[in-house]
């Protein structure tokens, strides 16, 4: 954790398993993570410098491997920091703007498929009709790039195909589609981000 000096800082605690403990002596705050529920607590550091702890709630086997770091900075140290983390995370974002080879867009497409399509329309691409309709052979994948872009942007009403436009970016989508249009038999060529990022309205 990176944070400046002399400001209120304040942390929420949770748990995913069993109850943990997040503990600072040097800043007489410890608050315990319970699952479940949302817990703070705050502290305002004075100095700068690492401040190191552990969790001292007995946990479990890897109770020994929950180190806590607080490194406390000045206030332009930290805007540094938060500028850098921002670079970092544009960074990571799929440039729609990049053409990708068929494998690699292919393989992403599949990650893709099994995080969000697979539930409905089946590993096998089968779907479970008449509710989540085959992709196999399916006209819409076999058809206009176009169409099966407009879809998985928009979704369809009335049906239970939903809107995957502001969850996925052009990458996703562009791979997502030419892994459908490219499985199971189907062969219906690729669709690079810059198509889908041409689809959105």
């Amino acid at each position: 954790m990176v944070v400046p000096v002399g400001k209120k800082i304040r942390v929420i605690t949770t748990a995913a398993d069993v109850i943990h403990s997040w503990w600072v002596p040097a800043f007489g705050a410890k608050q315990d993570a319970i699952p479940g529920f949302l817990r703070d607590l705050w502290f305002k550091p004075e100095i700068t410098g690492t401040f190191r702890s552990q969790c001292v709630e007995l946990c479990g086997k890897e109770h020994g491997f929950m180190p806590i770091v607080v490194r406390v900075v000045s206030q332009e140290d930290y805007g540094k920091w938060v500028g850098e983390q921002q670079n970092a995370l544009l960074a990571q974002q799929d440039d729609p703007n990049k053409k990708w080879d068929t494998p690699d867009l292919l393989a992403r497409g599949e990650k893709v498929y099994g995080t969000n399509c697979v539930a409905c329309h089946q590993p096998t691409g089968r779907g479970m009709p008449p509710a989540f309709p085959p992709l196999v052979g399916s006209k819409l994948v076999t058809g206009a790039k176009e169409g099966h872009i407009d879809i998985v942007l928009n979704g369809k009403s009335g049906t239970a195909m939903a809107p995957f436009g502001k969850q996925l970016s052009d990458t996703e989508i562009a791979a997502v589609i030419s892994y459908e249009r490219n499985t199971w038999g189907n062969k219906s060529g690729i669709v690079q981000p810059a198509e889908v990022k041409a689809r959105r309205k």
